[in-house]
């Protein structure tokens, strides 16, 4: 690209530079010599007629000094004839024989003021001064060649490489944009047309490069979102497998119930015994299947801010519920609460997350052990922290704690593997951070709320 755009442009302007030259000098070789012909006749017409006027104020012998000094002024042939039209000569004013002579170009009757013959003065001009002149033009023909050539080629050279060199540096500048290469910039500031074409160039640059960016981050985002939904579809196929093997033993263990009262077989002719216990496996069936339609809900709820809700409100209410339950499995409760402190969210998903971390931490608290709840501003964010102490977890379950279905004690004697497993869900809709960790003396649960400046905020 750059040999041919240069090495075109150079070749063309060296031509058109030649031509221009040799039109030139054309010119000056056929006009030059016409032009000082011209100029010499009306030079020698003047000096003849300057001689005239003299003459016709001298006297015929003092001639010859006129005579002359118009001779070699002009290098003109001078001739006289007598009012005869016979040829003098212009110093003894005797009739020269005929002869060749030159025919004359001026002609100026005079007569001298001692004298009453009238003369003609014939003035002939030398052919040799326009012969200089083409002997002049062409002995410079070589150095005027040089010269124009010279010239030609540097001119040229000069033009291409100025010319070409914003021309190529913007089609580099393309190049590099067609490889996705934005970090190039045209420093072409000129006022023309390369100029413009510079500018041009460089807000199409910024442009598109804003344009990709855009594109990339839309697509790292549609990226995310896919592996968000192929994330929520395995974790659905999980929950629902881990419904099927729940729902499974105690319902068999119905059935087998009701089957064996009604064949009338062995213990079951106890029929009230195993009906109170048939219709506790179904209550606790019922429970489990609201925390799955709760489940289901927060899935499709898609996360939407609806409202602020009071924080401080919602934990002084769960710490009054559970206060009678923590007394009746002798487990302390101490909650420190700031006022005023609102986040975005549903209050009854909100409550229902915080209320599960709340009634864990009770439930699994051994006798005597206590339970602290805070809730406090902290940099810009709302930090819920429930301590539960003495307590432990072992480090291989802390992963899993948020799983559905899964019970960090083993033995299924609490709840239905659900609640921490909704928690995370809520809070994960409203994009909750949250932690849990042993510490030195118990397990302590942090959730981080953005925090919402005034609760009328929208």
């Amino acid at each position: 690209m750059r040999k041919k755009l240069t090495q075109k442009t150079f070749l063309l302007l060296t031509i058109l530079s030649l031509t221009v030259c040799l039109l030139a000098y054309g010119c000056i070789w056929v006009f030059l010599p016409n032009a000082g012909q011209r100029r010499a006749r009306r030079e020698l017409e003047q000096r003849t007629q300057e001689l005239v006027k003299e003459l016709r104020l001298a006297q015929a012998g003092r001639s010859e000094e006129l005579f002359l000094e118009f001779i070699r002024e002009t290098g003109a042939q001078l001739s006289l004839q007598n009012d005869k039209g016979q040829r003098v000569s212009m110093f003894t004013f005797q009739e020269i024989p005929a002869g060749a002579q030159q025919e004359a170009a001026i002609r100026q009757p005079f007569k001298f003021a001692d004298a009453d013959e009238e003369y003609l003065l014939m003035v002939s001009d030398l052919p040799e001064r326009a012969n200089e002149i083409m002997r002049a033009i062409w002995r410079s023909l070589p150095l005027v060649t040089g010269i124009a050539m010279l010239l030609s080629f540097g001119s040229a050279w000069f033009f291409s490489c100025y010319t070409t060199r914003p021309v190529l540096r913007i089609n580099h500048i393309a190049s590099k944009m067609a490889e996705l290469d934005f970090s190039w910039y045209c420093p072409d500031v000129r006022e023309d047309e390369i100029g413009m074409l510079a500018k041009s160039i460089n807000e199409l640059s910024d442009k598109l490069h804003e344009a990709l960016e855009k594109l990339q981050q839309q697509n790292t985002r549609l990226e995310d979102e896919i592996q968000i939904e192929k994330e929520r579809e395995r974790r659905r196929m999980l929950f629902f497998s881990g419904i099927s093997h729940e729902l499974k033993t105690p319902l068999a263990i119905v059935i087998g119930q009701i089957e064996g009262m009604q064949a009338g077989i062995g213990v079951y002719k106890d029929r009230d015994r195993y009906l109170a216990r048939s219709a506790q496996i179904l209550h606790s069936l019922n429970a489990f299947i609201k925390e799955i339609l709760m489940v289901s809900k927060i899935d499709l709820a898609g996360g939407e801010k609806e409202r602020p809700v009071c924080l401080s409100g919602l934990v002084r209410e769960l710490l009054a519920e559970y206060e009678g339950y923590a007394e009746f499995l002798e487990v302390s409760m101490d909650g420190e609460v700031a006022d005023g402190l609102y986040a975005y969210g549903d209050e009854r998903l909100l409550k229902k997350a915080a209320g599960n971390i709340i009634g864990n931490a009770v439930t699994h608290s051994p006798a005597d052990a206590a339970v602290k709840v805070e809730l406090a501003a902290r940099e810009g964010e709302i930090r819920l922290t429930v301590t539960n102490a003495p307590a432990h977890i072992e480090e291989e379950d802390l992963p899993h704690l948020f799983e559905a279905f899964y019970r960090a004690d083993h033995a299924g004697e609490h709840g239905s593997g659900l609640g921490l497993y909704i928690t995370r869900l809520i809070l994960e809709t409203y994009q909750v951070p949250h932690t849990i960790e042993n510490t030195a003396d118990g397990v302590r649960f942090t959730a981080f709320f953005q925090a919402v400046a005034d609760k009328n905020s929208q």
